[in-house]
């Protein structure tokens, strides 16, 4: 199995989403994701985004460097940079994950993102795929 990069970051969301933007963003990406073979799930939280995303190195650091450009993200602070043997996320595309009560984590990953590791931990945690709940916990 060839070795994969996975990259975890956080953002603040720029503008309110509503439910269809959140579908339009979602549908595009798991259409560029899978044309890319990009894997990962994004965590939206109300203000905040964490998203894990696996690939291909330079894909996925240029995908990463496009989204730091959006403008529905402010202050994108990436915070995992790993290179693993196989992929965590291979039957997603892009998970989703909807959960307000990650809300002060994500803002404290924004804030202190050094003083953090059992936090970044924490919330990868809740994003990982569960075999028998499947991409929603």
């Amino acid at each position: 199995m060839p070795a994969v990069f996975q990259i975890f970051y956080v953002s603040r969301v720029s503008s309110a989403f509503e439910g269809a933007s959140m579908q339009s963003l979602l549908d595009a990406s798991r259409r560029q994701n899978a044309r890319l073979d990009v894997t990962g799930c994004l965590l939206f939280s109300g203000h905040c985004f964490a998203q894990v995303l696996e690939g291909a190195r330079p894909v996925v650091s240029a995908l990463v460097q496009r989204i730091a450009a959006d403008p529905r993200h402010v202050g994108v602070r990436v915070l995992s940079e790993t290179q693993r043997d196989g992929r965590e996320y291979g039957d997603w595309a892009m998970g989703y994950l909807y959960d307000l009560n990650l809300e002060d984590d994500l803002e404290m990953l924004l804030m202190i993102p050094d003083r953090s590791p059992v936090v970044i931990a924490d919330v990868m945690e809740r994003m990982r795929p569960d075999p028998v709940m499947g991409a929603l916990r």
